[in-house]
């Protein structure tokens, strides 16, 4: 996934650029390259022949400083080599140096200022390209990639990759141990592909550092995490500052940023309830991400009437309930049925006057009309039933699908 992705940016800075791009690693091995944006010189075309900077060729840009490079550098033509102009440009993740982007020319159109005017607004997809390099060069990488994806494959109930579960050391004591899902939610906005990989990146790294993760996944709709709990429910909510500040860290520059919500499972207890759990998880993460009263972290313990609903929903959409359907047509604004739902959830009548911000008086308006809406009492034991899971199901049916 991360060469796909290095070769997309790759692509789309060469494109915005329009001259020819190609990323080295530390050792001088061609990475990639995008398509050549007009005429292809001669050391180009034998470095994509032999897949590997030629040592002549190699010497020519070290000699002009970029082996030891940690901002933009010039190196000038050199017609002996068949060779046009470069900026080589150092790949830098957390200081540290993974690779080189090279910005060819490949025309008589070359301006060194304009093009590091041009590479500053595209400053995002290159610190996703050093990002994309710190984690390919990781000597753990592979390891990582079997177990994240066995773990993946356990939680989707995949016989063989439960068993292969049961070998790993860390998981003992699983009455400590809780599935999280982190969903997050861009709204209406679309993640652009270097978004994606930053956000990948910076979830790996994120969960890397964390003693208590026992195993993670990173996906493209969610991020699920086996970690154990040491001091009661501080685990999973330190995870979650760490997720969210990971995910507001790769988001500082969207338009709009991503919100973040978390599922909490019950213990795991055993590895055969691994996957009932997941869903636990999955199912509080899309109550969090659905209904603003649960907070962002939410726990299958504490989602009261979604348990129900997605353990028994089979069918969706569902017929709504004729009460509903004739108070929402009724309710132009809003106002009454969220009214209504606040009330449904409250223990008192102050209770709700002072979430909604309301004087008793203008409560009993409103119920009221809500009673006038529907043709019969909104609190009436069946009335109030009724409505009150219609009002939970609208939500559930907008939770996000994984």
């Amino acid at each position: 996934m991360a060469s796909s992705e290095i070769q997309d940016i790759v692509d789309g800075i060469a494109d915005a650029l329009r001259k020819g791009v190609s990323v080295d690693d530390l050792s001088g091995r061609l990475v990639t390259y995008s398509a050549q944006q007009g005429r292809a010189d001669e050391a180009r075309i034998r470095s994509l022949l032999t897949r590997a900077v030629p040592d002549d060729i190699r010497a020519w840009q070290d000699r002009h400083g970029a082996i030891t490079a940690t901002e933009p550098v010039e190196v000038p033509p050199n017609p002996g080599l068949g060779m046009l102009a470069r900026l080589c440009v150092p790949l830098l993740h957390h200081g540290v140096k993974t690779g080189t982007l090279w910005i060819l020319q490949s025309d008589a159109a070359w301006s060194v200022p304009a093009l590091l005017d041009q590479l500053a607004r595209l400053g995002d997809r290159i610190d996703t390209l050093a990002a994309l390099q710190y984690d390919k060069a990781n000597p753990q990488l592979d390891e990582r990639g079997q177990r994240e994806t066995t773990f993946q494959h356990a939680c989707r109930a995949d016989a063989a990759a439960l068993d292969s579960l049961r070998s790993w050391p860390a998981l003992y004591a699983l009455d400590t141990v809780h599935v999280l899902v982190c969903l997050t939610a861009y709204g209406a906005a679309r993640r652009s592909d270097t978004a994606a990989a930053q956000l990948r990146v910076a979830l790996h790294q994120t969960l890397a550092a964390h003693s208590h993760v026992l195993a993670g996944s990173v996906q493209e709709t969610h991020t699920t995490v086996l970690a154990r709990s040491s001091h009661g429910a501080d685990t999973p909510l330190r995870l979650y500052h760490d997720l969210a500040a990971a995910v507001a860290t790769t988001a500082a520059h969207a338009a709009e940023p991503p919100a973040v919500f978390i599922g909490v499972s019950s213990p795991l207890s055993t590895l055969d309830r691994l996957p009932a759990v997941y869903q636990q998880a999955v199912t509080a993460a899309q109550a969090a991400a659905v209904d603003p009263a649960l907070g962002p972290l939410a726990t299958w313990d504490g989602i009261g009437p979604y348990r129900f609903l997605a353990q028994n929903l089979r069918r969706d959409p569902l017929h709504p309930s004729e009460l509903y359907t004739r108070l929402q047509a009724a309710d132009e604004s809003g106002d009454l049925l969220h009214t209504l739902e606040v009330y449904y959830d409250s223990t008192s009548v102050n209770q709700v006057a002072q979430r909604l911000h309301l004087h008793r008086t203008s409560l009993y308006y409103r119920l009221g009309r809500i009673k006038d809406a529907i043709g019969t009492d909104p609190l009436d034991g069946p009335t109030r039933l009724e409505l009150h899971m219609a009002l939970k199901t609208a939500r559930w049916s907008r939770r996000p699908r994984l």
